[in-house]
């Protein structure tokens, strides 16, 4: 129940910074398969870890736009580590990850850096909504 409070919040908090040109429906391959199961264990993590992964990419996109000042990635991530600390392990590593990532495509801010970060919050909701959506079952 915890995490689906704060899958909620982040979720609003990614969509409140997300342009809405940004936002992008569900391509097919994305689509869970007819008798695929999709909410079980192995789903949650992984669904945590690609979180984790996001937020660790925009964390990187929006120091190296915005300073090491905004922590605003980094802390969502804290939030989803003390919601979840069994996960505490695999989500570090996810985050850094995500991080090194990016690191590793944009070494300077540039549109396409702002561009990359606003493709990862859409990424993060619909992560985090699909979070959501699990608990609410």
């Amino acid at each position: 129940m915890k995490i689906r409070s704060f899958a909620c919040a982040l979720a609003f908090a990614l969509a409140a910074a997300l342009p809405a040109a940004a936002q992008q429906p569900r391509t097919p391959a994305q689509q869970p398969r007819q008798g695929e199961p999709v909410r079980g264990e192995d789903w949650y993590r992984g669904q945590l870890v690609e979180l984790a992964e996001v937020l660790g990419g925009a964390h990187y996109l929006r120091i190296i736009c915005d300073g090491r000042g905004d922590q605003r990635w980094r802390d969502a991530m804290r939030g989803v580590i003390e919601r979840e600390p069994e996960y505490n392990g695999i989500l570090v590593e996810g985050f850094n990850r995500g991080y090194r990532n990016e690191e590793a495509r944009f070494p300077v801010c540039d549109q396409t850096t702002r561009q990359m970060e606003a493709e990862l919050r859409a990424r993060g909701v619909r992560v985090s909504q699909g979070l959501s959506a699990r608990h609410a079952d």
